[in-house]
């Protein structure tokens, strides 16, 4: 008998259509270098930044990666304003999720949120620890940006230390995201990317004790 091959939902094959469909355009077209992308960004005015930002917060406001935001930002805008804007829609999502979901009840917050055994050792951490807590898990990587959004919604913590936390917890790995990818994509000073792994191995290191105290609620 031959091994049962696995069976593909739908959804799973438009996915992989989708991918292959990326791939063969990725592969017969020009890819814009980093000057022209820039250079469009510029003719485009205050509706690049705009954009970005709107997209930014539409986006984080569901249980996905914001890592693609952050490298898109040193794309587009290099270093300065890349951290500039990526920290301004970080900030803006974060207002939004927490003033928006404040306005349900928390049994519909608690229903609608996933990954319920992370969802709840979050919670449990922001109840005890409140604004602290944000500071450190917004250096953890593990911990996704909106499930700490829906923990701190459901919770008493007052939105300006929520925002102020948020700005110095996310700062680390957003600016030494953007900075790298500027460089890396511009053929900067290499002397900067030591700088922002120098940056991104001390935020590392502050988030090392908030993955703990995370690690024990998770387990408990």
């Amino acid at each position: 008998m031959f091994p049962s091959l696995p069976r593909f939902r739908a959804p799973h094959l438009v996915a992989l259509g989708a991918l292959a469909l990326l791939a063969i355009v990725a592969w017969f077209l020009p890819v814009p270098g980093v000057e022209s992308i820039r250079s469009w960004v510029t003719r485009a005015g205050w509706w690049a930044p705009a954009a970005y930002v709107g997209l930014m917060v539409a986006f984080t406001q569901l249980p996905v990666p914001r890592t693609l935001w952050t490298i898109a930002a040193g794309l587009l805008f290099g270093s300065v304003w890349g951290s500039a804007l990526a920290l301004t829609g970080l900030l803006c999502s974060a207002a939004l999720s927490l003033t928006g979901l404040r306005m349900v009840a928390n049994r519909v917050i608690r229903s609608g949120a996933p990954a319920r055994g992370r969802w709840e050792s979050v919670q449990q951490m922001v109840a005890e620890r409140g604004w602290i807590a944000v500071l450190g898990l917004r250096m953890v990587p593990a911990v996704p940006f909106s499930i700490l959004n829906y923990a701190c919604a459901a919770s008493r913590i007052p939105l300006g230390p929520f925002l102020v936390a948020t700005l110095l917890g996310s700062a680390p790995n957003t600016v030494a995201t953007v900075v790298a990818t500027d460089t890396v994509t511009t053929g900067g000073d290499p002397w900067v990317l030591l700088f922002t792994a120098a940056l991104a191995i001390v935020g590392a290191s502050l988030a090392g004790r908030e993955f703990l105290h995370w690690r024990r609620a998770s387990a408990g």
